[in-house]
């Protein structure tokens, strides 16, 4: 529309200053009226100015427009009239223009003070440095770990490991390396991240970096408590009883503080008493039985490899449940894709894994009608998975997070090490398992191996 408007005003005037042009030339040529050709000239004359001026103010305009945005006034509004002139249309478009920058640049402040919090307040030290190893940018938990606030430069950081600066020119985009560094007193390990950003044709390097003692310090004293709390329990549920039950059966032998005559003890108290000694003889072999697993726990052998057929594996597997699995009428189906799948692993150490699994599912499957298991196993990459899946009871979100702590469970019968022990083993042959639940649905338990 104002395109239009200023087309109609630049062709009208043109079209008049041809006309008075074509109107001079005649009486010029004539030569009957020469008022008449000096007025038709200083027409002409202003009819140039004039469009030179219209034009030189629209030109001015567009110049100070631009001068604002180029000096980032975005604040600025250029005055609206109501003439329906050209420029009245120019200045809208200006205004409507400016808004739209206007709320452009209101976003991505608001985008980089966000960024600008994240990366101040995240726990996780980061700093950056360019092609002439001046520090770019730094945040504050960069400067805390380091225990410094004065890093202005790369070789700033060599008073805290004479390697420092070196080893931060070396180190390549997507590794990470551990550098140990001495603050006064302190002595820190740092995991070190590095990543390389291109910004306007220079090469910027990013860095991160966690202090691992630290970190390892924290799990390490979780672990122990979550240790502590489970040895103290199972002992206590032994000693307890025995005590207690100790304390009655020698008051069956004491009259005040003198031990009895023998001929003055009863049978029955004599038949007690074997009673009582044949529940802490159960209990002192259970209290074995529970350092036993404690030590199978804490001294797994490192894995024998040697190749498996895996197919032939879970075939095994299943036959050991034959009785219970027919007993029970469950389903259990083997499927190994491809049927000729290989694992290099120790036999005995993944057969322990498997049986845990398969028993877990067994005992999930208990008083369940139409109970399955599904024992499947892909290759992809240089993975392989086994799954072992079933339809039972499942597992609550509440302690799915526990399973695998050391002797926790929540079988009557259980010792609560089978999937701790099975982690091991998993850890042991650089694999991993994990589990997803739905309660009173499904649960599978998942090992990944490296193929390689």
């Amino acid at each position: 529309m104002a395109y239009n408007k200023f087309s109609i005003d630049i062709i009208s005037r043109v079209l008049l200053i041809v006309a008075n042009c074509y109107f001079l030339v005649t009486e010029y040529v004539l030569g009957d009226y020469f008022i008449t050709i000096i007025n038709l000239a200083i027409l002409l004359f202003l009819q140039t100015i004039f469009l030179i001026r219209y034009l030189r103010r629209i030109n001015l305009q567009t110049i100070e427009y631009f001068d604002l945005i180029r000096n980032k006034e975005s604040g600025f509004r250029l005055k609206n009239t109501t003439d329906k002139n050209s420029f009245s249309q120019l200045r809208k478009q200006f205004n409507d223009t400016n808004q739209i920058i206007q709320d452009i640049r209101i976003e991505k402040e608001i985008q980089t003070n966000y960024l600008n919090h994240l990366v101040n307040y995240i726990n996780v030290g980061l700093f950056s440095f360019d092609e002439n190893e001046k520090i770019q940018f730094i945040n504050p938990e960069a400067k805390r770990i380091l225990g410094t606030e004065n890093i202005f430069k790369l070789d700033d950081l060599n008073p805290l490991n004479k390697d420092f600066a070196d080893f931060l020119r070396h180190i390549k985009p997507g590794e990470s390396e551990v550098i140990e560094i001495s603050e006064p007193a302190i002595k820190q390990k740092l995991s070190v991240n590095c990543g390389l950003l291109i910004l306007n044709g220079s090469e910027i390097k990013l860095v991160s970096f966690q202090d691992i003692d630290k970190h390892l310090y924290k799990n390490e004293i979780e672990s122990w408590n979550k240790l502590i709390r489970i040895l103290n329990h199972e002992i206590m549920n032994s000693i307890t009883p025995i005590t207690s039950l100790s304390k009655t059966l020698k008051k069956y032998f004491y009259d005040g503080e003198s031990i009895k005559s023998p001929e003055k003890i009863p049978s029955a108290s004599i038949n007690r008493t074997v009673e009582g000694l044949e529940i802490i003889e159960e209990r002192g072999i259970g209290l074995i039985n529970f350092v036993n697993n404690y030590r199978k726990l804490s001294s797994l052998p490192k894995p024998n490899k040697t190749e498996i057929d895996i197919h032939k594996l879970l075939v095994q597997t299943k036959s050991l449940f034959a009785e219970e699995i027919e007993g029970n009428n469950i389903d259990i189906k083997i499927e190994v894709k491809p049927k000729d799948l290989v694992l290099n692993a120790d036999k005995e150490q993944i057969s322990q894994v498997l049986i845990n699994l398969v028993k877990n599912s067994l005992q999930a499957l208990q008083n369940k009608k139409e109970g399955k298991i599904s024992l499947f196993t892909t290759k992809q990459d240089d993975k392989i998975s086994i799954a072992i899946k079933d339809n039972g009871k499942g597992i609550p979100d509440d302690i799915i997070n526990d399973i695998f702590i050391p002797f926790y469970t929540t079988s009557e019968t259980g010792s609560g090490i089978g999937l701790s022990i099975s982690k091991q083993i998993m850890k042991l042959h650089d694999g991993t398992i994990s589990v997803s639940s739905v309660p009173d649905k499904s649960t599978e338990f998942t090992l990944v191996f490296n193929s390689q």
